[in-house]
Protein backbone atom coordinates (compact mmCIF):
# COMPACT_ATOMS: atom_id res chain seq x y z
CA UNK A 1 0.00 0.00 0.00
CA UNK A 2 3.04 2.10 0.75
CA UNK A 3 4.44 1.55 -2.07
CA UNK A 4 1.63 2.43 -4.13
CA UNK A 5 1.10 5.54 -3.05
CA UNK A 6 4.89 6.64 -3.74
CA UNK A 7 3.56 5.35 -7.41
CA UNK A 8 0.18 7.67 -7.52
CA UNK A 9 2.44 10.88 -6.28
CA UNK A 10 5.17 10.72 -8.96
CA UNK A 11 2.73 9.73 -11.75
CA UNK A 12 1.08 13.41 -10.83
CA UNK A 13 4.26 14.75 -10.43
CA UNK A 14 5.59 13.92 -13.60
CA UNK A 15 2.33 14.63 -15.32
CA UNK A 16 2.04 18.50 -13.36
CA UNK A 17 6.00 19.24 -14.60
CA UNK A 18 4.61 20.19 -18.82
CA UNK A 19 1.49 21.92 -16.99
CA UNK A 20 4.09 24.15 -14.78
CA UNK A 21 6.12 24.96 -18.00
CA UNK A 22 3.25 25.62 -19.99
CA UNK A 23 2.22 28.48 -17.08
CA UNK A 24 5.33 29.83 -17.00
CA UNK A 25 5.20 30.34 -21.30
CA UNK A 26 1.69 31.96 -20.57
CA UNK A 27 2.82 34.02 -17.79
CA UNK A 28 5.88 35.63 -20.00
CA UNK A 29 3.67 35.94 -22.61
CA UNK A 30 1.36 37.57 -20.98
CA UNK A 31 4.06 40.16 -19.63
CA UNK A 32 5.54 40.23 -22.96
CA UNK A 33 2.04 41.90 -25.00
CA UNK A 34 1.88 44.15 -21.72
CA UNK A 35 5.08 45.67 -21.73
CA UNK A 36 4.64 45.98 -25.48
CA UNK A 37 0.97 47.95 -25.40
CA UNK A 38 2.52 50.43 -22.08
CA UNK A 39 5.34 51.47 -24.61
CA UNK A 40 4.76 55.27 -24.36
CA UNK A 41 8.11 56.28 -25.53
CA UNK A 42 7.59 57.18 -29.04
CA UNK A 43 10.24 59.36 -31.25
CA UNK A 44 8.83 59.89 -34.42
CA UNK A 45 11.31 63.38 -35.23
CA UNK A 46 13.57 60.77 -37.33
CA UNK A 47 10.92 60.28 -39.82
CA UNK A 48 9.49 63.74 -39.92
CA UNK A 49 13.01 65.31 -40.59
CA UNK A 50 13.34 62.55 -43.17
CA UNK A 51 10.12 64.10 -44.76
CA UNK A 52 10.55 67.10 -44.75
CA UNK A 53 14.03 66.88 -46.60
CA UNK A 54 12.15 64.66 -49.05
CA UNK A 55 9.50 67.01 -49.60
CA UNK A 56 12.28 70.00 -50.08
CA UNK A 57 14.45 67.97 -52.28
CA UNK A 58 11.87 66.24 -54.82
CA UNK A 59 8.89 69.14 -54.76
CA UNK A 60 9.29 70.16 -58.57
CA UNK A 61 8.00 74.11 -57.12
CA UNK A 62 11.05 73.99 -54.07
CA UNK A 63 14.72 73.88 -55.44
CA UNK A 64 14.58 71.19 -57.91
CA UNK A 65 14.67 71.96 -61.80
CA UNK A 66 11.48 71.79 -63.21
CA UNK A 67 11.15 71.56 -67.23
CA UNK A 68 7.88 73.86 -68.18
CA UNK A 69 7.84 72.21 -71.62
CA UNK A 70 7.28 68.44 -70.94
CA UNK A 71 6.05 69.45 -66.97
CA UNK A 72 8.60 67.41 -65.48
CA UNK A 73 10.31 67.82 -62.01
CA UNK A 74 14.02 66.88 -61.41
CA UNK A 75 14.97 66.21 -58.45
CA UNK A 76 18.55 65.39 -58.71
CA UNK A 77 19.14 68.85 -60.66
CA UNK A 78 18.60 71.66 -58.05
CA UNK A 79 17.68 74.97 -60.13
CA UNK A 80 20.17 78.09 -59.10
CA UNK A 81 18.08 80.41 -59.56
CA UNK A 82 15.32 79.05 -57.30
CA UNK A 83 17.82 78.27 -54.82
CA UNK A 84 19.23 81.80 -54.15
CA UNK A 85 15.44 82.97 -54.48
CA UNK A 86 15.00 80.82 -51.40
CA UNK A 87 17.74 83.07 -49.23
CA UNK A 88 15.63 85.78 -49.64
CA UNK A 89 12.19 84.10 -48.95
CA UNK A 90 10.58 84.23 -45.61
CA UNK A 91 9.45 80.96 -43.66
CA UNK A 92 6.06 80.79 -45.33
CA UNK A 93 7.65 80.40 -48.80
CA UNK A 94 8.70 76.74 -48.41
CA UNK A 95 5.38 76.03 -46.57
CA UNK A 96 3.18 76.82 -48.90
CA UNK A 97 4.73 74.90 -51.73
CA UNK A 98 5.71 71.84 -49.73
CA UNK A 99 4.60 71.22 -46.29
CA UNK A 100 3.04 73.83 -43.90
CA UNK A 101 4.00 73.96 -40.12
CA UNK A 102 1.88 76.24 -39.69
CA UNK A 103 2.67 80.64 -39.29
CA UNK A 104 4.52 80.00 -35.62
CA UNK A 105 6.32 76.32 -36.41
CA UNK A 106 8.04 75.67 -33.25
CA UNK A 107 8.56 72.07 -34.94
CA UNK A 108 11.38 71.94 -37.00
CA UNK A 109 13.65 74.35 -38.97
CA UNK A 110 16.78 73.15 -41.65
CA UNK A 111 19.42 74.67 -43.32
CA UNK A 112 20.38 73.84 -46.62
CA UNK A 113 23.86 74.66 -48.22
CA UNK A 114 24.73 73.98 -51.75
CA UNK A 115 28.45 73.31 -52.32
CA UNK A 116 29.42 73.77 -55.75
CA UNK A 117 32.19 71.16 -56.39
CA UNK A 118 33.85 72.53 -59.74
CA UNK A 119 33.37 76.32 -58.64
CA UNK A 120 34.05 75.87 -54.68
CA UNK A 121 31.48 78.08 -53.81
CA UNK A 122 29.28 77.44 -50.81
CA UNK A 123 25.55 79.03 -50.69
CA UNK A 124 23.40 78.49 -47.73
CA UNK A 125 19.61 78.43 -47.20
CA UNK A 126 17.41 78.09 -44.09
CA UNK A 127 13.54 77.36 -43.31
CA UNK A 128 12.56 78.84 -39.66
CA UNK A 129 15.67 80.26 -39.12
CA UNK A 130 14.88 81.87 -36.35
CA UNK A 131 14.32 78.04 -34.28
CA UNK A 132 17.74 77.10 -36.85
CA UNK A 133 19.47 79.13 -34.73
CA UNK A 134 17.63 79.38 -31.33
CA UNK A 135 18.27 75.11 -31.20
CA UNK A 136 21.50 74.50 -33.39
CA UNK A 137 23.37 75.01 -29.86
CA UNK A 138 21.18 72.15 -28.37
CA UNK A 139 21.88 69.48 -30.48
CA UNK A 140 25.35 69.25 -28.47
CA UNK A 141 25.29 66.98 -25.82
CA UNK A 142 27.63 69.34 -23.81
CA UNK A 143 25.15 72.36 -23.83
CA UNK A 144 23.92 72.41 -20.31
CA UNK A 145 19.81 72.18 -19.51
CA UNK A 146 19.29 72.02 -23.27
CA UNK A 147 21.08 69.42 -24.38
CA UNK A 148 18.67 66.17 -25.90
CA UNK A 149 15.56 68.84 -26.62
CA UNK A 150 15.93 68.37 -30.09
CA UNK A 151 17.48 65.87 -32.67
CA UNK A 152 19.73 66.48 -35.61
CA UNK A 153 19.67 64.83 -38.66
CA UNK A 154 22.00 65.38 -41.51
CA UNK A 155 21.72 64.03 -45.13
CA UNK A 156 23.88 64.75 -47.88
CA UNK A 157 22.99 64.03 -51.77
CA UNK A 158 25.27 64.35 -54.73
CA UNK A 159 23.48 66.62 -56.98
CA UNK A 160 23.38 68.61 -60.30
CA UNK A 161 23.61 71.92 -60.24
CA UNK A 162 21.17 74.09 -62.93
CA UNK A 163 22.98 77.75 -63.08
CA UNK A 164 21.64 79.62 -66.36
CA UNK A 165 22.84 77.08 -69.44
CA UNK A 166 25.58 75.71 -67.21
CA UNK A 167 25.12 72.05 -65.07
CA UNK A 168 27.81 71.87 -62.99
CA UNK A 169 28.26 69.13 -60.11
CA UNK A 170 27.36 69.62 -56.48
CA UNK A 171 27.00 68.72 -52.51
CA UNK A 172 23.53 69.28 -51.00
CA UNK A 173 23.45 68.60 -47.23
CA UNK A 174 20.43 69.33 -45.64
CA UNK A 175 20.62 69.58 -41.50
CA UNK A 176 16.81 69.14 -40.21
CA UNK A 177 16.30 70.32 -36.79
CA UNK A 178 13.18 68.25 -34.95
CA UNK A 179 12.09 69.33 -31.32
CA UNK A 180 11.21 66.40 -29.64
Amino acid sequence: MFNKKRGVISEHLILWIPKFIYLIIAFLSVIFLLRLVILTDIDASEAEARILTNRIFYSPSVISYYDPDIGRGYPGIIDFEKYKKQQNADINEIDTKTITYGQGNKLIAAKLTLENIEAGAQDIIFYNKENYEFWEPRILSTVVGGSGSVKSITEQRYVLIKNADRIEKGILKIQVIVRK
